[in-house]
């Protein structure tokens, strides 16, 4: 069996302004993906994206050269010789990273190592600021891809402190997207509600209307 034909699935998001939570205390809840709202046509290309605004506070930017990011020498090397898949390879060389914001102050970090696993490699890409959680993309040595969840640090060097307050085997890995591409759109749109309604006080867009109700797991 394949790596992620073993995984649960759910999209894991932050506790959405106006949208049903299980707990009002939740840093993040899950959805199932029959509950999520349909992707847009131009998904997989980054259309979408590339027309949405800019943002000073993006995703990460506060973090600065404080952790391995998406790009410069040590992510070159950490990325060389994996097949990426083009949207993620979009989004990195094309500059589209200010789009995105997070409510949890998450940020870009590929971590030390890729963590290899069934048929293919796990590249960490985005920490919670508190490492509740934390998420990765697979990339498959046939090509395929898709974005994984955990609530566990995987593809650091982790102290014996860490290691026993973050143990690998506690909740292992769920599939929260079948492409880097997904991902980013719910991400960003979860967040942008967010922002809309409790940072700037503004229309939350239709997109909050379409929002479902959690999975009660």
């Amino acid at each position: 069996m394949s790596f992620l034909a073993g995984l649960d699935r759910g999209w894991v998001t932050i506790e959405v302004p106006g949208a049903p939570a299980p707990s009002p205390y939740a840093t993040y809840v899950r959805y199932r993906p029959e509950d999520l709202p349909a992707l847009p046509a131009d998904v997989a290309d980054l259309a979408w994206l590339e027309r949405a605004a800019r943002h000073d506070d993006y995703l990460g930017s506060a973090f600065g050269e404080a952790v391995r990011d998406l790009s410069g020498p040590a992510a070159d090397q950490l990325l060389d010789g994996l097949p990426l898949p083009d949207d993620f390879v979009r989004f990195r060389e094309g500059g589209l990273r200010d789009r995105l914001r997070s409510a949890t102050d998450s940020y870009f970090d590929l971590g030390d190592s890729l963590v290899e696993v069934d048929g293919g490699h796990l590249l960490h890409l985005i920490s919670d600021s508190q490492w509740v959680y934390h998420w990765l993309l697979y990339v498959g040595s046939d090509g395929s891809s898709a974005m994984v969840g955990a609530d566990h640090p995987a593809g650091f060097r982790l102290s014996p402190e860490d290691a026993a307050a973050w143990p690998a085997e506690a909740g292992g890995y769920l599939l929260v997207a079948d492409s880097f591409a997904e991902f980013a759109w719910r991400w960003w749109m979860d967040n942008d509600i967010f922002y809309r309604v409790v940072v700037e006080e503004s229309d939350p867009t239709p997109w909050l209307a379409r929002r479902p109700s959690p999975s009660p797991d």
